[in-house]
């Protein structure tokens, strides 16, 4: 019994120590706090069951809220990217709209529409 304990912790000792391994290589240079990458995996390796925790814990800045992405609704670049209001949006989409209207009123033009010329549906 006690050589399969043995064997269940070492296998979890070395699941985390390549978690820790792997966290210290993704993590940025900016969020470390005292010791390069380098020396922190060589922490993690030579201290197996205790570097990883020390890295976990000793290791890295916490990330700050500013720092990371803003939602939709706290960034004004998401809703309007090239500055744009609603109002002018609004605006913008009507006067297209209305273009779009008078196009289709205008009457058919002559050289795109000749009933004498042959089309795909005359032979």
């Amino acid at each position: 019994m006690l050589p399969r304990v043995l064997f269940a912790l070492a296998v979890i000792a070395v699941a985390v120590d390549i978690y820790a391994i792997a966290d210290i290589a993704l993590t940025a240079r900016n969020r470390l706090r005292s010791l390069n990458k380098w020396l922190w995996i060589v922490i993690v390796i030579v201290i197996t069951p205790i570097g990883a925790v020390l890295w976990f814990i000793l290791g890295k800045k916490k990330k700050n809220a500013a720092d990371g992405p803003l939602g939709p609704d706290d960034d004004p670049n998401f809703t309007a990217p090239d500055g744009e209001t609603a109002r002018d949006r609004i605006t913008r989409l009507e006067e297209e709209l209305r273009r779009l209207d008078d196009e289709e009123n205008m009457p058919p033009d002559p050289f795109l529409d000749d009933p004498d010329q042959p089309g795909p549906d005359k032979p």
